[in-house]
Order: structure tokens, then C-alpha cells, then sequence
């Protein structure tokens, strides 16, 4: 959602209250300046890590069935 700066300074809570669903764009003069996002209790680096990988999806997602290998030529 993008809203402008006079509305946030008029309605900080609401928009603070929303950025917990979603992000909050903040323009000015017309063009996005600052965002609001939701604030993550877990730090990246706390959250679960395999202890062993054990495939590529595991890793990246699942694959495209067609993907092909890709040489570079040097």
C-alpha cells in the first residue's frame, strides 16, 4: 500500500497497526521514499537450519523439469 506523507503524520497508528499484514510505502512528493515493514521477533540468522542438506531442493525449491545446463565460454 502506498500512502503519502501528510496521511502518515495524521495516522501513524493505523498504518503502523497495517504494516503488520502488509508493507507500507511512504511517498513524497509522488515518489516512494521510506517503507514500513513488520518487525521480525526471530533474527534470519536464529531461524532453522538443516543440520545436513541432502538435495538441491532442500537448498533452492523445486527445480524447472526443463532446465538445462548452462556453459560459459571463457
Amino acid at each position: 500500500m502506498q500512502i503519502p506523507l501528510s496521511d502518515l503524520k495524521v495516522n501513524v497508528g493505523k498504518y503502523v497497526d497495517l504494516a503488520e499484514t502488509e508493507d507500507v510505502i511512504i511517498t513524497k512528493y509522488g515518489k516512494p521514499t521510506a517503507k514500513i515493514i513488520r518487525y521480525d521477533k526471530e533474527p534470519w540468522y536464529m531461524k532453522k537450519i538443516p543440520e545436513q542438506i541432502t538435495s538441491v531442493e532442500q537448498l533452492f525449491g523445486t527445480l524447472p523439469a526443463d532446465l538445462t545446463p548452462i556453459r560459459f565460454y571463457l
